[in-house]
């Protein structure tokens, strides 16, 4: 429980702190390319309202009055931009091309401006991009202008800063996780330290516990042997049995979290262990005159501690037996699929409410306390058998229509 809870920390911590690197990121990279993109607009419109001569080059003399203008020489960058990137479109009022405005010195063909102007006019917008073009419409008393211009240059720079930040910042991730694993330790130990208390308190009350009920157990025996049949001493003896398997299981879950430490591992065959403990059961369904199928592959090994396999299947089957209804049905079913082991117990009877399928595997607590009162269930059964499948890497859980029927599946790997 405490691994899965410093695992859980680890987790929730680097989620949020990449969710936020990842947000910084978006917006960094969002905020370089629409201002890098509103410049160039910016400067597109101050082209549009310069006279320009017509002719097929961007005309020295619009450079010289771009010059007086704005004290830049030509070649220089205007407001971030070198205006020699940019070109336009001339449209007569009948959507016909007259003229074409570029730098010759430029790697621009006239019939590559004429391309992108056609897909421009396709569907026309006041601005926007087009591959790695910024273009603006300019109406004109005899048409239509568009202007362009290279955005390959600030394109290729928000990139580079996009990647810059991504490296840098996945580096910055890598350093916060190696510390985050590193507090994770110092944060879980007072919840660890409190837990291996309490878990120590509930082995030693149990011990304790012990020697007062078997000198109680002893006592009414003798008694009982003494007087004869007498209903006060059943009662006693009753009682001091559900006391004795209360404390079994308290013992029990003094080591739920435990188990990956005091379990001896090794490879036995999972199907005759199965099939023993299924077995055992065949005299109660008997007695209480139920139907039970027993449906196990053969050869099905399994490398893991066969005691604690065993109990597991002890739990489920009890739990079966105990919650189906009169004269109902219980099967057992073992088989592989591919590298998993899959075991399934199903009862018939009152079914398990959707909303508590998932708390029945929590300690102490029972779906219906007054049937668990009349069975001697305390709510730990279950517990353990969680804690044996979690120690062995598996899984376990329940499936039930509430109405009909229960089913305890447990994957194994």
């Amino acid at each position: 429980m405490i691994k899965r809870m410093r695992y859980q920390f680890i987790l929730v911590t680097m989620a949020c702190i990449s969710f936020i690197f990842i947000l910084i990121l978006c917006v960094i990279n969002i905020s370089m390319t629409l201002s890098s993109r509103n410049q160039g607009y910016s400067l597109l419109y101050r082209i549009a309202d310069m006279p320009v001569e017509r002719n097929k080059g961007f005309v020295v003399k619009k450079h010289e009055q771009m010059m007086g203008e704005n004290e830049n020489p030509p070649g220089n960058p205007i407001g971030g931009f070198d205006v020699f990137r940019s070109f336009s479109v001339l449209y007569d009022s009948e959507n016909n091309i007259t003229d074409v405005f570029y730098n010759e010195s430029s790697d621009m063909t006239e019939d590559t401006i004429r391309a992108l102007a056609a897909k421009v006019t396709e569907n026309p917008h006041e601005r926007g991009v087009l591959s790695k073009y910024l273009y603006i419409m300019k109406d004109r008393a005899d048409g239509l202008q568009i202007y362009f211009m290279d955005y390959s240059v600030e394109k290729d720079i928000s990139l580079r800063l996009f990647w810059i930040c991504l490296y840098i910042g996945l580096i910055g991730i890598l350093f916060i996780f190696f510390l985050v694993v590193i507090l994770s330790r110092w944060i879980v130990k007072p919840v660890q330290t409190t837990f291996e208390k309490q878990k120590q308190f509930i082995a030693d009350a149990s011990h304790e516990l012990k020697t007062p009920l078997t000198i109680i157990t002893t006592n009414a025996e003798v008694l009982a042997a003494g007087i004869g049949d007498n209903k006060w001493l059943k009662h006693i003896l009753s009682q001091t049995q559900r006391m004795n398997t209360l404390i079994k299981n308290l013992l029990e879950l003094a080591k739920l979290d435990s188990y990956d430490q005091t379990m001896v591992f090794s490879q036995f065959d999972m199907s005759t262990a199965v099939k023993n403990v299924a077995l055992s059961f065949e005299s109660m369904a008997y007695e209480y005159r139920k139907k039970y199928e027993i449906a196990i592959d053969e050869n099905i090994s399994f490398h893991g501690s066969e005691n604690s396999i065993k109990q597991l299947i002890i739990i489920l089957l009890d739990n079966a037996f105990k919650y189906s209804d009169d004269n109902g049905s219980i099967s057992i079913r073992l088989s592989q699929h591919g590298e998993k082991r899959v075991l399934e117990i199903e009862n018939t009877g009152k079914g398990i409410p959707k909303e508590e399928q998932k708390q029945v595997f929590e300690r102490f607590y029972r779906s219906d306390a007054s049937r668990s009162r009349e069975s001697g269930g305390y709510g730990l059964g279950l517990a353990i058998a969680s804690s044996i499948a979690e120690a062995h890497k598996g899984h376990i859980f329940v499936k039930s229509d509430e109405h009909t029927y229960t089913k305890f599946i447990v994957t194994l790997p």
